[in-house]
C-alpha cells in the first residue's frame, strides 16, 4: 500500500513540474513505474513509457527525465528516449534505438537504425535530427554507408 501510494505522489510531481521552459507547455510522462531522484534531479519512466507534448508523442522502453537544477526542478531540460523508441509528429513517424529530445531547444536526435516513414516515402540511417521549429530534419549514415530512401510514385496517364 505504501509502495503505491509513493507511486501515486511520484507520479504527480512529476506532472505537476513538468513544463517545457521556453514554450510553457507541459509535457506528459506515463509508464509502467517511475523513479524520482531529486537528489540527481531525474525522473525515471520504466516499461511502455510515453511522454506527449502537444502534437509530439515519444514512445520508449525507458524515459529518462533531466530537470532544470537551476530552475529547482521546475521545467524539464532534455529527456532521454532508451529502447524500442518511437517519435510521432504529425505525418511522420521515426523509429530508432535511442532518442534525446532537448526541450529548450526543441529539437530531437535519433541514434541506431533509424527510420523516417512521410506520407508515401520512407528513409534509412543511423542518425535523425528534427529541428521541431522549423520542421527541418538531416538524416545521416555512418561507416561508409548510404542514406537510403524509398518514394512510391504514382504512373501518370
Amino acid at each position: 500500500m505504501i509502495n503505491f501510494i509513493l507511486k501515486t505522489i511520484l507520479f504527480y510531481s512529476l506532472m505537476i513540474y513538468s513544463l517545457a521552459s521556453s514554450n510553457d507547455r507541459e509535457i506528459e510522462i506515463t509508464a509502467n513505474s517511475m523513479e524520482w531522484k531529486k537528489k540527481d534531479s531525474i525522473a525515471i519512466a520504466i516499461g511502455d513509457a510515453k511522454a506527449i507534448q502537444g502534437n509530439n508523442i515519444l514512445y520508449a522502453n525507458k524515459i529518462v527525465v533531466f530537470f532544470n537544477k537551476k530552475q529547482n526542478m521546475k521545467s524539464i531540460k532534455k529527456l532521454d528516449a532508451l529502447g524500442n523508441v518511437k517519435f510521432l509528429r504529425e505525418s511522420q513517424i521515426a523509429t530508432g534505438d535511442s532518442a534525446v529530445y532537448f526541450v529548450e531547444n526543441e529539437k530531437i536526435l535519433i541514434k541506431g537504425n533509424v527510420t523516417l516513414e512521410r506520407e508515401d516515402s520512407i528513409m534509412l540511417g543511423d542518425e535523425l535530427s528534427i529541428d521541431l521549429k522549423t520542421s527541418s530534419s538531416k538524416l545521416i549514415s555512418k561507416n561508409n554507408e548510404k542514406v537510403k530512401a524509398k518514394y512510391k510514385t504514382e504512373k501518370q496517364n
